[in-house]
């Protein structure tokens, strides 16, 4: 699934910011209709039967060649023209095919003692067919995770959900609780601002078929989902536990809590990636995922704000093996008893992890209306177990995906172009990327449209080009007031210290 409240608070002042974002920031680098992304293919229809699975996704290369760098310039030079703001527009460059991300994910496990742990061992497989499935679907071949180590659940949601008492005070009016506030008590209005990110029709796909004829709007959609969403808290509440033990008991309500999962994220800077074999249960009702709450309403991984994390630049995932080695019949995912235990793993890695990842570190949404070689489909009839053999019959990537895949590629391209100290090339590929960014993204779509502005403006600044920098500087802050990155460089640029920039970390979205 996607991002939770992430990415910042909804507030007024957000929901004017993006309305203003085009005219602020990306109105000279918008001209191109359609080239935020295009419409989205109808998916063929699905087979009455599923054929048989291949035993595996193909390797992942070993390494992906260096795509070759645009030519630079300095000035506003040939084939750029000045806006009346004083910011150029980039020169339109081809794409090469060649992704050119070099990326290293520390990895935490946390267990608990009531499931089956995820071991080191396992961790390995998971994650090696991870990095097979992201090679293959999003062109991602030189990506590496590596375990640094792990602790209990409780130790790891008391260290730091615990801690941040403002998180967990923001999100308990949102958070459905057991015969406590239910999810039909939540403002509408949240609830329809969020259902909003998608059509009405692609979220009615979602649903079963036989209630799909009454989905007709947003207040049908959302009355329906909220009443789901009570009826399955309330039915796994009723579960038990071998050792009698009720599986939301209070004692272990917190640890099981999706809300509280997102308040560790947002202040742990243990890892990027957190693979788990809790149970999440999903209780954040302001955001109804239809995938969540259907598939049993447990959460099986989220990408995540996560401030003091940089690899994913404000960002860290969580990816929990559940689903798919519990003994409870409810959450069991369909087909899993007819899986070896490695091919358990293979799913894991797969519509798990690469799934989350490619949330994190490539900003793609969930789909609900994309073909069926789409690595971020969470359609009603598609579980883990069917979505990863639909993927291994239609190897390659997703052409829906791939504004996405290539808006990204851009900013990749760019972070190589400032490793090598040419400022040029990576501003252009940061305005490439500013302009290509569909709208609709995992987390918040202003907030990562200011984080590459003012790397941008950290480009210009290493140029000598103050203007320049501090013109996309003031845009990035007029959009997100609080940007701490613009703030710091906007300080040190007016302060007369630019050269630490050269020495700098991006401030964000590099990865």
């Amino acid at each position: 699934m996607g991002p939770g409240p992430d990415d910042g608070r909804v507030t007024r002042r957000a929901a004017t910011a993006r309305l203003s974002l085009v005219a602020v920031l990306c109105a000279p680098l918008l001209s191109g209709a359609g080239e935020v992304g295009p419409a989205l293919p109808t998916p063929p229809p699905a087979p009455e039967t599923l054929p048989p699975a291949p035993q595996t996704l193909p390797p992942a290369p070993q390494t992906v060649p260096p795509a070759p760098l645009p030519a630079t310039a300095t000035g506003t030079g040939p084939g750029k023209t000045a806006s009346p703001s004083g910011i150029e527009t980039a020169v339109r460059r081809t794409l090469p095919p060649e992704a050119l991300g070099r990326l290293t994910l520390d990895v935490w496990l946390v267990n608990d003692p009531d499931f089956p742990p995820v071991t080191p061992s396992m961790a390995t497989a998971i994650l090696a067919q991870a990095r097979a499935t992201l090679s293959d679907k999003l062109g991602f071949g030189t990506l590496e995770l590596n375990v640094k180590g792990g602790e209990s659940v409780q130790s790891f949601i008391g260290r730091h959900a615990g801690a941040d008492k403002a998180c967990l005070e923001e999100l308990e009016p949102l958070r459905v609780r057991p015969s406590g506030r239910r999810a039909v008590d939540v403002d509408p209005k949240l609830v329809r601002r969020f259902l909003s990110r998608w059509s009405v029709e692609s979220l009615a796909a979602f649903f079963p078929e036989a209630e799909r004829r009454d989905l007709t709007s947003y207040d049908a959609i959302a009355s329906t989902l909220l009443a789901e969403f009570d009826r399955k808290v309330a039915t796994i509440a009723d579960f038990k536990l071998a050792n009698g033990q009720s599986l939301l008991a209070a004692d272990k309500l917190d640890l099981r809590s999706y809300v509280n999962w997102i308040c560790a994220l947002r202040n742990q800077d243990d890892a990027d990636l957190v693979l788990t074999n809790e149970l999440i249960l999903y209780d954040l009702a302001s955001e109804p995922y239809p995938h969540s709450i259907f598939a049993k309403c447990k959460v099986g991984g989220a990408s995540l704000l996560s401030p003091r994390r940089r690899a994913i630049y404000r960002r860290a995932v969580f990816a929990s093996t559940f689903s798919m080695v519990t003994d409870l019949p409810f959450f069991q995912e369909d087909g899993v008893l007819t899986l070896a235990a490695d091919d358990k793993l293979k799913v894991i890695g797969t519509f798990i992890v690469a799934h989350e990842l490619g949330h994190a570190v490539f900003k793609l949404p969930d789909f609900y209306d994309h073909p069926p070689q789409c690595l971020m489909t969470t359609k009603y009839e598609t579980g883990y177990v069917s979505g990863y053999r639909d993927l291994l019959q239609h190897p390659g990537p997703c052409p829906a995906c791939q504004p996405w895949v290539d808006a990204k590629r851009f900013v990749f391209q760019a972070e190589e172009a400032r490793r090598d100290g040419k400022w040029d090339a990576a501003i252009d590929y940061l305005r490439l990327a500013i302009k290509r960014t569909p709208k609709q993204i995992d987390g918040n779509y202003v907030r990562y449209i200011a984080d590459l502005s003012v790397q941008v403006a950290q480009g210009y600044a290493a140029l000598g080009k103050i203007k320049d920098a501090l013109a996309w500087l003031k845009a990035a802050l007029r959009i997100v007031p609080d940007h701490e990155e613009a703030v710091e460089v906007q300080r040190s640029i007016e302060g007369g210290a630019t050269k630490y920039i050269e020495n700098k970390e991006p401030a964000g979205g590099a990865n």
